[in-house]
C-alpha cells in the first residue's frame, strides 16, 4: 500500500525490463505511465488508486477510466526498455506469442547459445510449458544427458567423442528449456539457479576429467584431469560468488573470463574429436593445455583480491 498500485492491461505483453524503470522508485504524486502500451500501464500512489477500488474489487474493466485518469493528470512518462506488445485482436496472438519466446533469453547468451541453444530449446519449452513438468525436473534431465556425453568423451574413440559433442549440445539445449520454463510459468527460484550451475559445473568438470582420461593411460593422465576439473570448479564458484567489482574488474573480467564462455568450450571440444581421429599422440598435450589454462581464471581472482587488500591497508 505505502508504494501505490500498479494497473496493468490485461491485453498488453509486457516483461521484467519493461516493468522495472516503472518500479523502480515509489510513485510520484501523478503516478507513472509506460507511453508505448497499448492501454494504459499505470503506477499510482496509494491516494490516487483509492477511487478504482470498488471496480477492481468488482472485476469491472477501468481501461477508459485509466485513460481518462492519465489524460487529466498527466503521470510520468516513461519509456518501456522491454518487450511491451499491445495485443488488440485474434491475428495479434500469434506475434504476441513469438515475442514472448523471442525473449527468454539472458544476457550471458553466447553466440552458440542464440544461433543453435536457444532456437532448439523453444521448441523444447513450447511442449513442456503445457505439462506439469517442473523446471528443476528438466535441469535434472540435461544433468543425465550431459553425463552420457562424459561417458562418450571417456570412452575415448573418435566415434564416441562425436557422438559426446551432440550429447553435451543437447544437453545445454535442455539446460536453456528449463530456464525457459522457469520464467514462462514463474517458478523461478534461488534453488533452480544454484541447481542449474551445479550441473553446468558437473558437465563440465566431468568432461575435462574425460578428455585427460582418454588422452592415454597411467596415473599421469588421471592427475592431469583432476587438475583440469578442479580448476573448472574452483574458476565457476569464483565467477558465481564472487563480489560483482572483482568478477567483472578490468584484470580479471575481459579476456580471462571469456576464455570459459561455451563457445570455446565446443572449440575445444571439436579440438579433441579431430585429434583423436587424425594425431592421437596429440592429446596428452591438449589435456595438459586444458589442465593449466582451467586454473586461469580462478588464480587471476585470487591475485586481485589479494592486491585489493593491500590497497586498502
Amino acid at each position: 500500500a505505502g508504494r501505490g498500485a500498479l494497473f496493468l492491461p490485461a491485453c498488453t505483453l509486457l516483461d521484467a525490463r519493461t516493468l522495472g524503470p516503472l518500479l523502480a522508485d515509489p510513485p510520484e504524486a501523478a503516478g507513472a505511465v509506460l507511453t508505448e502500451a497499448g492501454a494504459p500501464v499505470l503506477l499510482l500512489t496509494a491516494e490516487a488508486a483509492r477511487p478504482f477500488a470498488p471496480a477492481v474489487a468488482a472485476g469491472l474493466p477501468l481501461g477508459a477510466e485509466l485513460a481518462r485518469h492519465a489524460a487529466a493528470t498527466r503521470p510520468k512518462p516513461l519509456s518501456a526498455a522491454g518487450l511491451c506488445f499491445a495485443v488488440r485482436d485474434a491475428s495479434d496472438l500469434a506475434e504476441a506469442e513469438r515475442l514472448l519466446y523471442a525473449g527468454l533469453g539472458t544476457e550471458n547468451d553466447t553466440g552458440v547459445d542464440q544461433y543453435l541453444h536457444r532456437r532448439c530449446s523453444r521448441w523444447i519449452t513450447r511442449a513442456l510449458v503445457r505439462t506439469p513438468a517442473t523446471p528443476n525436473q528438466v535441469s535434472v534431465l540435461s544433468l543425465v544427458i550431459g553425463l552420457g556425453a562424459v561417458w562418450c568423451f571417456w570412452h575415448g574413440t573418435a566415434p564416441s567423442a562425436a557422438v559426446g559433442v551432440l550429447a553435451y549440445t543437447l544437453a545445454c539445449i535442455v539446460d536453456h528449456s528449463d530456464g525457459e520454463l522457469a520464467r514462462l510459468t514463474f517458478q523461478e527460484s534461488r534453488f533452480g539457479a544454484h541447481l542449474d550451475w551445479a550441473i553446468d559445473t558437473v558437465i563440465h568438470s566431468g568432461l575435462v576429467l574425460a578428455m585427460a582420461l582418454a588422452s592415454g593411460p597411467g596415473w599421469a593422465h588421471l592427475v592431469i584431469g583432476l587438475v583440469g576439473a578442479s580448476g573448472v570448479a574452483l574458476s565457476a564458484l569464483f565467477a558465481r560468488y564472487l563480489p560483482r567489482e572483482i568478477a567483472v574488474g578490468e584484470t580479471v573480467g575481459g579476456a580471462l573470463k571469456n576464455m570459459g564462455n561455451r563457445d570455446l568450450f565446443y572449440a575445444l571440444l571439436l579440438v579433441f574429436v579431430a585429434l583423436r581421429a587424425a594425431l592421437p599422440a596429440a592429446l596428452p598435450i591438449l589435456a595438459l593445455v586444458v589442465a593449466l589454462g582451467s586454473q586461469s581464471y580462478w588464480v587471476a581472482c585470487v591475485g586481485r583480491i589479494r592486491r585489493g587488500r593491500s590497497s586498502t591497508r
